[in-house]
């Protein structure tokens, strides 16, 4: 065999082994990818949820960058309408349920970095729930947050999340209800 062809015979074996690497570290990756999408599956459709089951929402927000008094707020979603109290007052949502399941299908699809995955398990008001350490990016916010998912319902009871939105950095802690949930009288 003359020089060029051993040359040309060592450059196949190493595309070869190149090849075959990259085949291995793909399929030893995989199961790690499906185990994130699924952890990221089980919020979302948790977070999902919450757009079809009827709810009361109570949240405290503080802006993390000023010493202001933390925010209350509640929202309510019940008969396909969301509410929102904000400083005591009862309004009705200028969003439809449908455009809120438009835009956050818009939000994941424009995400840049998503990252999930179950940290422990704990009782909330004495039901099981897993916990999930939630992680996004877009373009314009940073969001980290945990989770506590339902076991036997698959909802959401109670979400912290530091939010940065373009450096308004914000804390807010987010407590749901899911029985006797009715709509409030609208303020005027």
């Amino acid at each position: 065999m003359n020089s060029k062809n051993i040359g040309l015979a060592r450059m196949i074996c190493f595309f070869r082994r190149v090849a075959a690497l990259g085949l291995l570290l793909l399929l030893w990756g995989m199961p790690r990818v499906a185990r994130a999408q699924n952890e990221c599956k089980a919020a979302f459709e948790a977070n999902d949820k919450l757009l079809t089951t009827p709810h009361h929402g109570f949240t405290t927000r503080s802006a993390v960058s000023q010493a202001d008094k933390p925010e209350l707020m509640e929202n309510i979603f019940v008969g396909g309408v969301y509410y929102i109290q904000h400083r005591g007052k009862w309004i009705k949502s200028p969003m439809t349920a449908e455009q809120m399941k438009q835009q956050q299908e818009e939000n994941r699809k424009n995400a840049k970095n998503v990252s999930c995955k179950h940290v422990r398990d704990e009782l909330v008001n004495g039901e099981a729930a897993a916990v999930y350490k939630v992680h996004s990016e877009t373009e314009d916010t940073k969001s980290d947050s945990l989770i506590w998912i339902s076991n036997a319902k698959g909802l959401i009871l109670r979400e912290d999340e530091d939010l940065d939105a373009g450096g308004d950095k914000m804390h807010m802690v987010t407590r749901f209800e899911y029985s006797n949930v009715t709509a409030p009288k609208l303020s005027p």
